[in-house]
């Protein structure tokens, strides 16, 4: 049931999609170009018993999308590029499904659609569509990436999508050390660099609210509501 309802979303996106003006960047560039300019994000990895199942899953999906250059006008889709995580390809790794932690296949992959969203963000690319976790799992001593920048994705349901609105082929690089995550998202030509900032108030009820702001322009991007497990 729950496989015949993952493929009944993904049919339904499909046939939306394709009566809407996306062009998609699709995983065909075997060449993979060197591209001179770079804005770089780098990420801790938290100690735990399931990461070097999570790396599994970051090193399948960064192959993936490494094979894609966006050009100018099109649009990323995390899904479309990175496949079905229900497969033998990909380990179970830790997720939060229905607001509860459990092993899931592909868990961990939120931490690549976080990172590849928050350098979205600073090159000022277009968001079509993002989705933050309704959960914080974490203390700030145990965070890797600021509250607010997260972008959970979940096959058939939740999508990380944007558009290359910048007027040069951008593309990403990844690298998978033993303590860091790495990632680079590269440009053919310039690309000016937005300063994002996130800020986190507790609410009166324990939980979080992280507003994200382009220190540039002053605009606020996100403004988001967290449930706190440490309350």
């Amino acid at each position: 049931m729950k496989k015949f309802k993952i493929f009944l979303h993904i049919a339904l996106r499909y046939l939306k999609d394709s009566f809407s003006a996306h062009t998609f960047a699709k995983g065909n560039d075997t060449a993979r170009p060197q591209f001179a300019h770079h804005i770089h994000l780098s990420q801790p990895f938290k100690p735990s018993t399931t990461l070097d199942a999570k790396k599994h899953n970051l090193s399948v999906a960064a192959e993936r999308i490494e094979r894609v250059t966006i050009k100018p006008g099109e649009v990323f889709s995390f899904w479309r590029i990175v496949g079905d995580p229900n497969t033998k390809h990909f380990a179970a790794s830790r997720s939060i499904v229905a607001g509860k932690l459990q092993l899931e296949s592909g868990g961990g992959l939120c931490q690549a659609s976080g990172i590849i969203y928050h350098l979205a963000l600073m090159a000022g690319l277009e968001i079509i569509e993002r989705f933050a976790h309704s959960i914080d799992l974490y203390t700030e001593e145990t965070r890797f990436c600021p509250l607010g920048s997260d972008a959970t994705v979940a096959y058939g349901y939740r999508d990380l999508r944007f558009r290359n609105n910048t007027g040069t082929a951008i593309r990403f690089k990844f690298r998978i050390l033993d303590d860091t995550y790495e990632c680079r998202l590269e440009s053919e030509s310039p690309i000016p660099v937005h300063d994002i900032t996130f800020a986190t108030t507790i609410l009166p009820d324990g939980n979080k609210k992280a507003v994200a702001t382009d220190s540039s322009n002053g605009q606020v991007i996100s403004t988001d509501t967290y449930e706190s497990l440490q309350h």
